[in-house]
């Protein structure tokens, strides 16, 4: 129910900065505001809380928060509050347009910085919890469907927040994302990209493999564990098809127009570092890079076709993992 009660404060949030934008009306701005601050305020509530309580204060009132650590998370909950009051002020977010192609007039724009505050502080969250170590203590399996609606609320989010029916239509949208038709040839540069990326991520592997053997396993440990129910080549199809379309039209679609190519990769490398910051995030930043790169210079349909099926490899790869190792062990 909690979950429920998010997503639909953050489906009218989005709602009300769409028809702030369209709208002459500046006083709906003022609202958009009054209630990002009135949400940052609670934000800032919490993470003073977090500072502190005690864990077992909590415990024995028998509320659980699912965190193992709770200053990091309190300071982390601060500074996401802290930025989200920054970004409603006209004047910083003059200042970032100096660097950035967002409007700092847009109401839109405006949400859309405060949520990747939302983001990065996730991340942060996530890492301050032990890191890796942690996780491959406390992994469970994932299965499709929760990767599938993770990346379809990815999807609705973008769709949303470029305003499909209230500043645009449904060709619009899907233009103001990038979502055209690609040619056969931005299609064939295409899976040249993806070799190029397949290699990338197996020279990053067998480098961090050598440097690091104990944190490479550990990781190939975390995935066992993570994505263990998903075993199949169907499945596989799935979980890469979603990824790419829910990732692509959030990053490179709605997001990468707003903040440009370097801030959204990084955005995108944040996305991926609940792991913590190893060797893999350097090259999750470089594919965001390449990706965003595909957008500008075709669309956001050529990188969605990179990206899916850089993931669909990976993970037919994956499965074929054991067998190939079984061809290449001698007998006796």
């Amino acid at each position: 129910m909690p979950l429920v009660l998010a997503l639909i404060f953050l489906f009218t949030l989005i709602f009300l900065a769409n028809i702030a934008t369209a709208s002459p009306d500046k006083s709906l701005a003022n609202v958009l505001n009054w209630a990002l601050l009135a949400l940052n305020l609670l934000i800032f509530l919490l993470g003073l809380g977090l500072l502190l309580v005690r864990p077992g204060d909590l415990a024995a009132a028998g509320l659980e928060t699912g965190l193992t650590d709770f200053r990091p998370a309190g300071s982390t909950f601060l500074g996401i509050a802290i930025w989200g009051v920054l970004a409603t002020l006209p004047e910083l977010r003059r200042w970032l347009a100096r660097w950035l192609p967002i409007d700092p007039e847009s109401p839109v724009h405006t949400l859309a910085l405060v949520l990747c505050g939302f983001l990065l502080g996730n991340s942060l969250i996530s890492l301050s919890q032990g890191g890796l170590e942690s996780l491959a203590e406390t992994a469970s399996a994932t299965s499709i469907w929760e990767v599938i609606a993770s990346e379809a609320l990815f999807a609705l989010v973008a769709i949303a927040g470029v305003g499909i029916f209230i500043r645009r239509s449904g060709y619009k949208t899907l233009e103001r994302l990038g979502l055209t038709r690609p040619t056969g040839r931005q299609l064939l540069r295409g899976l040249g990209w993806v070799l190029v990326l397949v290699v990338l991520q197996a020279l990053a592997g067998a480098i961090w493999l050598a440097l690091n053997p104990e944190q490479a396993e550990l990781l190939d440990s975390v995935n066992s564990s993570l994505l263990g129910e998903i075993d199949t080549v169907w499945e596989w199809f799935l979980l890469a098809l979603a990824a790419a379309l829910g990732e692509e039209i959030l990053f490179r679609g709605a997001l990468q127009p707003i903040f440009g190519l370097w801030v959204t990769s990084l955005l995108f490398a944040v996305a991926h570092v609940n792991y913590g910051v190893t060797p893999a995030t350097a090259v999750v930043l470089v594919i965001g890079l390449v990706l965003g790169i595909i957008r500008q210079r075709s669309s956001t349909s050529v990188s969605i076709f990179v990206h899916f099926n850089y993931n669909f490899l990976l993970g037919l790869l994956a499965l074929l993992a054991p067998y190939l190792e079984q061809i290449a062990t001698p007998p006796g």
